[in-house]
């Protein structure tokens, strides 16, 4: 979405999650509270991703009144006093394309402000791949860090953490792969058939990145290491994280890897 050269970046610090959402539905034609009530009651299609009560759905319209980022446009007709339709504001309006253009900072942000984002801009008619890609670049260097060394310990919250950067490197694959048209691909890779010989089982113990290649050491059962090296393509597609179990296919002249 196209912004003008005023500056909002002062209100994503003031709006809550929930203030931008109800922003955003008006600009994508919810006319009214109620209709904001119902869009995000748990039964509402986007309430079933994330939902917010009546309560504080009305107050987030009243907060977006105040910071004159909605403001009232007229009467719906009907029985009783007819409800207050809403409007955006033009302040309101630049706003809503620089939040929805911006990635999450925090890996914990992916699973609602990021997915939110991505259902919102469908509604909208906006494009997602380079939404997408700058989501991916935005948490790269985190994701990397939590697969790396310093988080290769049988801890519980540094395995939920490897665990969590996982699967949100792997969503946001498959999501971009998605809006580029390859969402029916093969979401397993076929079974290699190996013969028994010359496979090690051992468990990755250090995965070093670089631009093009990455560096993988594994510790055999009997204490032994091995380090090959592989493209970075293949260890992002693998998902090499210290701790992982896997099995090394040594040849005369190099060793490859199949994850178990």
């Amino acid at each position: 979405m196209n912004t003008s050269q005023a500056d909002y970046s002062w209100l994503r610090p003031v709006l809550s999650l929930g203030e931008w959402v109800c922003l955003t539905l008006v600009a994508a034609g919810a006319s009214h509270g109620w209709a904001l009530v119902r869009e995000l009651d748990r039964t509402g299609s986007l309430g079933a991703v994330w939902s917010l009560s009546r309560q504080l759905t009305y107050r987030a319209v009243e907060q977006l009144i105040q910071k004159d980022l909605l403001e009232p446009v007229g009467h719906e007709p009907g029985r009783g006093p007819g409800r207050i339709l809403l409007g955006l504001t033009e302040a309101g309006q630049t706003a809503i394309g620089g939040w929805l253009d911006s990635p999450a900072v925090h890996i914990r942000d992916v699973r609602t402000e990021t997915l939110l984002k991505l259902l919102l801009r469908d509604r909208l008619g906006l494009p997602n791949g380079d939404f997408l890609r700058a989501q991916q670049a935005a948490l790269r260097n985190v994701i990397d860090s939590l697969l790396g060394p310093d988080h290769a310990t049988a801890g519980f919250p540094d395995i939920l953490r490897r665990e969590t950067a996982r699967a949100t490197h792997r969503f946001l694959d498959a999501a971009l792969a998605a809006v580029n048209g390859e969402a029916n691909r093969p979401a397993v890779r076929p079974v290699a058939q190996l013969s028994a010989r010359n496979q090690l089982s051992g468990t990755v113990t250090l995965v070093t990145n670089g631009d093009v290649m990455s560096t993988v050491r594994l510790t055999l059962p009997d204490g032994q290491m091995i380090t090959a090296a592989i493209t970075r393509d293949a260890a992002d597609d693998l998902g090499f994280a210290p701790g992982d179990p896997i099995t090394a296919i040594v040849k005369a002249t190099e060793v490859l890897l199949a994850k178990n």
